[in-house]
C-alpha cells in the first residue's frame, strides 16, 4: 500500500537536513510523457512561434549521476525542452559515481564544462566560488513561489548561482534482517538502533562470519573518493571533528585512532571482502544486492528507496532490512552523523548559452511532473513545494520517517562539504586510507600524513 508522505516531510527537510547519496529509489506512479505528442503538464512559454523561429540553434550539454529510474524523466525534459523552443537541444550524459567527481573536477580545472550540471551541492561549491558558475538569479526570480523557503547553497553577494532541487537524510549502516536471522544474529543487534559499540558490531561480525563462511559480514573500500562521506559518518559519529575553528585540520585525535583501529581489526580478522584498498564503493552494493553482505556502510536514509527499487525491478535480491546508526567506541551514547547536503543544478557561463541555458531551467521548474518523477525514482525529498513523494511500502515509509527524525536530531553538514577547498580537502584522505588499508602505515602515520596534506589545503585557502 502506498502512503503519501509529502507535507510532514518536505517541512522537515526544509528545518533539518541535506542530503545527497549516492543512489536510487522508490516507485513512481507517472511515466514520462512522449514530448513529440504534447502530452506535458504545466504552462511552459517561449515556444517557437513567440520566438518567431528565427533563434539560431544551439546544443545544451547536461551531465547527471546514474540513479535507477531517473534517466527516463532526464530525458522527458530534454525532450520538453526541445518541444517548447526547438532550437535548442539538449544533450544528456550519466555519470557513473566512481569516476564523474574526478570528470567535473578536470571539467573545471581544464574550461571544459558543460552547460549544465546536476549533482550535491558539496561538489558543486567549488565551481561556485571559483566563479565558473553563471548567475541564474533572474531564473531563481521568476519562479520564486515553486521553491519551500529560503535558497542559501550558491548564494554568492545575493545572487543566486546553483538551484537546489531535493534534500535528503542522515548517513546510516544497513543490516540485511533477513541474512541476520538466517546467520542467529539477530538478537545481538541493538535494541536502541542509535546505540552501539564497536565491539557490537566486530561480535555480530565474527558470529555471522562463524555460520557461513561464504557470506560477508561487511565490507570497506578505498578505490575511490566515491561514499567517503560514510568514513567520515564514523570519524563525526565517535566525536572526531574535520576541521577547526581557526581552519587547521582536527582530525588527529585519540578518537580518530579508535576509528581506524576498528576498521583495521575487520581486514585483520577477514570479517570484509577481500581487497579493501581497491574496491569501491559500487563494489559493495553489488555485494549487497547479491544478499551476502550483512551491514552495508556506505549508506544513507535515501538508499533504503533504491533497495526496494532494485528488488522490485528484479535487479536484487529479495530481504528485509533495516538501518541502524554509526556504531562508536563506546557505544554508550545517541552519535551525530553526516548528511551530505543538498541537490540541485548549477549551470556554466564558458559556453556562452546564457539565454538557453535558462529557457532550459525554467521548463524544468515549471512542470512539476519531471521533479516528482526523479524525487519518487531516488527516494530523496523535493525542495520545490510542487511535487508529491510516493514511497511504495508501508515498511518503506517508516524507514524514512525513522530517517527524518533521525536527521532531524543528529545531521550534521557544517564539517566542510559546503566550503570551497573541500573537493581538495577530501582527496588528501584516500591515499594515506589505501596505504593503511594494504599495512603499508600504521594507523598514527595515516592521521599525521592526512593531517600534514589537510593543512596544506586549508593554508591555500
Amino acid at each position: 500500500m502506498k502512503k503519501a508522505l509529502w507535507i510532514p516531510l518536505l517541512i522537515l527537510a526544509l528545518l533539518l537536513f541535506v542530503f545527497t547519496g549516492c543512489s536510487s529509489a522508490s516507485d513512481s506512479t507517472e511515466t514520462p510523457p512522449d514530448a513529440t505528442t504534447g502530452d506535458q503538464s504545466g504552462d511552459t512559454t517561449g515556444d517557437s512561434e513567440s520566438t518567431g523561429n528565427t533563434q539560431e540553434d544551439v546544443t545544451l550539454t547536461a551531465w547527471y549521476y546514474f540513479e535507477e529510474g531517473t534517466a527516463e524523466w532526464y530525458q522527458a525534459w530534454a525532450d520538453a525542452v526541445n518541444e517548447t523552443y526547438p532550437w535548442i537541444t539538449v544533450e544528456l550524459e550519466e555519470l557513473p559515481y566512481d569516476s564523474g567527481p574526478e570528470k567535473f573536477t578536470v571539467a573545471c580545472a581544464t574550461n571544459t564544462t558543460p552547460d549544465l550540471y546536476f549533482d550535491g551541492f558539496s561538489r558543486i561549491s567549488p565551481a561556485v566560488y571559483g566563479d565558473l558558475c553563471l548567475d541564474v538569479t533572474d531564473v531563481v526570480t521568476e519562479h520564486q513561489d515553486v521553491f519551500l523557503g529560503e535558497i542559501k547553497d550558491g548564494v554568492v553577494d545575493g545572487k543566486n548561482f546553483y538551484i537546489p532541487l531535493q534534500d535528503g537524510g542522515g548517513y546510516a549502516i544497513t543490516v540485511n534482517m533477513t541474512l541476520a536471522e538466517e546467520l542467529g544474529v539477530t538478537d545481538m543487534l541493538p535494541e536502541d538502533w542509535t546505540q552501539w559499540s564497536y565491539d557490537d558490531y566486530l561480535e555480530i561480525c565474527r558470529a555471522a562470519k562463524a555460520a557461513d563462511p561464504s557470506i560477508y559480514p561487511t565490507a570497506l573500500y578505498a578505490g575511490s573518493s566515491s561514499a567517503d562521506a560514510a568514513y567520515y559518518n564514523l570519524f563525526i559519529a565517535n566525536g572526531v571533528e574535520l576541521v577547526n575553528e581557526d581552519n587547521t585540520a582536527a582530525f588527529n585525535t585519540p578518537e580518530a585512532l579508535e576509528v581506524l583501529e576498528f576498521l583495521k581489526t575487520i581486514i585483520d580478522e577477514e570479517l570484509c571482502a577481500g581487497g579493501p584498498a581497491t574496491t569501491v564503493a559500487e563494489d559493495i552494493f553489488e555485494y549487497w544486492s547479491a544478499g551476502r553482505l550483512l551491514f552495508c556502510m556506505p549508506t544513507a536514509f535515501s538508499n533504503a528507496a533504491s533497495f526496494y527499487a532494485n528488488m522490485e525491478a528484479g535487479n536484487s535480491a529479495v530481504f528485509d532490512f533495516k538501518l541502524l546508526a554509526a556504531p562508536t567506541s563506546a557505544g554508550d551514547y545517541s552519535p551525530d552523523c553526516v548528511t551530505w547536503g543538498t541537490y540541485g543544478v548549477c549551470a556554466f557561463k564558458n559556453n556562452g548559452n546564457d539565454e538557453a541555458i535558462k529557457l532550459a531551467l525554467g521548463v524544468m521548474l515549471e512542470d512539476p511532473m519531471y521533479q516528482n518523477g526523479i524525487v519518487n525514482a531516488i527516494g530523496k525529498m523535493s525542495l520545490l513545494n510542487n511535487t508529491t513523494i510516493n514511497y511504495p511500502t508501508e515498511e518503506l515509509t517508516e524507514i524514512m520517517e525513522q530517517g527524518a527524525e533521525y536527521s532531524a536530531n543528529y545531521a550534521r553538514s557544517d564539517f566542510g562539504i559546503l566550503e570551497s577547498w573541500w573537493t581538495d580537502f577530501r582527496e588528501t584522505f584516500y591515499p594515506q586510507l589505501q596505504d593503511f588499508y594494504v599495512g603499508n602505515i600504521d594507523a598514527q602515520t595515516m592521521l599525521d600524513t592526512w593531517e600534514a596534506g589537510a593543512n596544506g589545503v586549508l593554508g591555500a585557502q
